[in-house]
């Protein structure tokens, strides 16, 4: 690897892992983290107050390599505090985070700094590509789309996708900048440090390379009342940026019907179908599902 810094000024790199009750993938991730190619790492586990064998996982690898440190919540906080929190300890130039679902590609955190060390125009974050797997089968997202530094128009004309923290390269004073994530928000947490980001006036690059591989269980899914409510908050706190980006919150208002619609909120599901249809009247779609909101529940069963 070629860097500005030189083989022993090596910028050290700080991985955050939140973990909860996920010994079984645990090694997974942490392995991932210690066979990277670049090796000026330091990994902090933040263990949220797992009830499974998880502490006896990260002793292990205690023992193994010092460049790792266990942190541990008195109870459960969710991600978000557990990523402020690796933040708030974390002694590195750069932030990197992986969930314990995840690993990193072994060349993941060479290829970063180089693209750091080649930009002219220095972004706070570089958000990468990735893989998805399940049940076997393998797919990237996206996989046409041009790596570059992104606009604010860019970001809501819905071509590129928000990868999640796994992801991401940050330059650690402009994510302290912003305080880090959010913990009252529990959906798009996310989304809301990128937007939060973007209105900061800090730059953002999309890298087209897969780095990270998500695990993902076929049949699991993440939507719930509380999922879909924190979306909702979402929503809110953003609501002025999203109305000046009308194709990108008519997309926000068709997921949300869509999340009520799994949950058989019929009313609710109606009224977001047809506020996303309001603001993109082509989508005639979004004009049957907010009139029929139950054969369309019927349909997506089928």
């Amino acid at each position: 690897m070629s860097t500005k810094y030189g083989k022993c000024r090596q910028p050290l790199v700080s991985v955050i892992i939140p973990t909860y009750n996920r010994a079984d993938l645990l090694p997974r991730a942490i392995e991932s983290v210690l066979n990277q190619t670049y090796q000026n790492i330091e990994l902090i586990i933040v263990d949220d107050c797992s009830q499974d064998n998880t502490q006896e996982v990260i002793n292990n690898y205690l023992n193994k390599d010092k460049r790792i440190i266990s942190l541990r919540n008195k109870k459960n906080e969710e991600q978000s505090y557990s990523r402020n929190l690796g933040i708030e300890h974390s002694r590195g130039v750069f932030l990197a985070f992986l969930d314990d679902d995840c690993e990193y590609l072994p060349d993941k955190m060479d290829r970063e700094i180089d693209l750091m060390n080649s930009l002219i125009t220095k972004p706070s974050i570089i958000y990468s590509n990735m893989w998805i797997q399940k049940e076997g089968a393998e797919t990237m997202l996206p996989l046409n789309k041009k790596s570059k530094l992104l606009t604010q128009k860019d970001i809501f004309s819905c071509r590129y996708t928000f990868m999640e923290p796994s992801t991401w390269f940050c330059d650690k004073v402009a994510i302290k900048k912003i305080n880090g994530f959010d913990t009252k928000i529990y959906a798009f947490i996310d989304i809301d440090l990128l937007m939060r980001a973007l209105l900061d006036g800090q730059r953002i690059y999309f890298l087209n390379l897969p780095l990270t591989i998500k695990y993902r269980v076929e049949g699991v899914s993440t939507v719930s009342i509380e999922y879909i409510s924190g979306k909702e908050v979402f929503l809110e706190k953003h609501r002025a940026l999203l109305k000046k980006h009308k194709k990108y919150l008519s997309r926000f208002y068709y997921g949300l019907a869509k999340d009520f619609l799994r949950l058989k909120e019929f009313d609710k599901a109606k009224t977001y179908f047809w506020q996303a249809f309001l603001l993109e009247p082509i989508k005639i779609e979004y004009l049957f599902k907010s009139i029929y909101p139950v054969e369309s529940h019927a349909i997506y069963e089928q």
